[in-house]
């Protein structure tokens, strides 16, 4: 009540903002999920052993797919009432990281290198920003405490004026 100005007299000072606190719950969920999915994806991509077929092409697309995947179960495990929001953040991440992915490989590879390479340089970039994407998602939902009108058992439903 103190913040409220219509409460607050002459002289007081506004109380000063309370501490933000941390989800561990939500964050362990994330993080957990986003490191098995990394797991996944390093233990498709080695399995490749370099090759780049088409005999190779479900390991390859594992590698891309599996943190962003992962993520989005363990969002959805944590706080189910985001799962829109974390379908959304983590089918960008998943789609948008190979495009930055390629381009850092263009500009630290040349063609010949990149092709004597198998393109690895594309698919560990792409790991790793799926994993650094990962920790800021985690910190950022686990610092974002939802409030109680967020929360689904507390939502009271209001009927239209119609009905």
């Amino acid at each position: 009540m103190k913040n409220n100005p219509s409460t607050r007299r002459a002289g007081d000072k506004p109380a000063a903002p309370a501490p933000r606190s941390i989800d561990y719950r939500t964050a362990g969920i994330m993080l957990g999920a986003a490191l098995l999915g990394a797991a996944w994806a390093v233990f498709n991509l080695v399995s490749t052993g370099g090759s780049r077929s088409e005999a190779e092409l479900r390991e390859l697309v594992w590698a891309i797919f599996a943190t962003p995947f992962a993520l989005f179960i363990g969002w959805t495990v944590a706080r189910r009432f985001e799962v829109w929001r974390a379908a959304g953040i983590c089918f960008c991440l998943y789609f948008f990281t190979p495009f930055v992915a390629a381009r850092f490989q263009s500009l630290v590879w040349t063609e010949a290198q990149t092709a004597a390479n198998g393109n690895s340089l594309y698919f560990w970039t792409a790991i790793v920003l799926h994993l650094i994407a990962a920790v800021g998602l985690a910190v950022w939902r686990a610092l974002d405490q939802p409030d109680q009108e967020q929360t689904p058992s507390e939502q009271t439903v209001v009927p239209s004026p119609g009905t």
